[in-house]
């Protein structure tokens, strides 16, 4: 299984195509978990289960991902892992504000 960010109820083909993969399960677990609970984080605690986002809760879920990718850089010991963690989270922190382009969109993370 994968975690991903879609548009709910999407309005126009742009939000029905409008799709940001953030990471397999596996890589979640093994990657963002420990950084998560480490830094005992909220709003990326509940990928895996899913989350709805407002585009007046993207800087918090912003902040998260950067705090997880700072932990990264100094705690993952793969490098492999840690390059793609940070180089996934750069990307994602680009994608997702394009989400909001209506005011009433709802991200859904999950």
């Amino acid at each position: 299984m994968s975690i991903c960010a879609f548009i709910l109820e999407a309005q126009n083909e742009w939000e029905s195509s409008f799709f940001v993969p953030i990471a397999t399960e596996s890589f979640f677990k093994r990657c963002w978990l420990p950084a998560i609970e480490a830094l005992r984080l909220r709003w990326t605690a509940i990928f895996p289960t899913g989350i709805d986002v407002e585009e007046q809760d993207l800087p918090a879920v912003m902040e998260e991902l950067n705090l997880i990718k700072a932990w990264a850089a100094h705690h993952l010991a793969d490098e492999e892992d840690r390059m793609r963690l940070v180089e996934r989270i750069d990307w994602i922190c680009e994608k997702l504000p394009q989400a909001f382009q209506r005011k009433e969109a709802i991200l859904f993370i999950g």
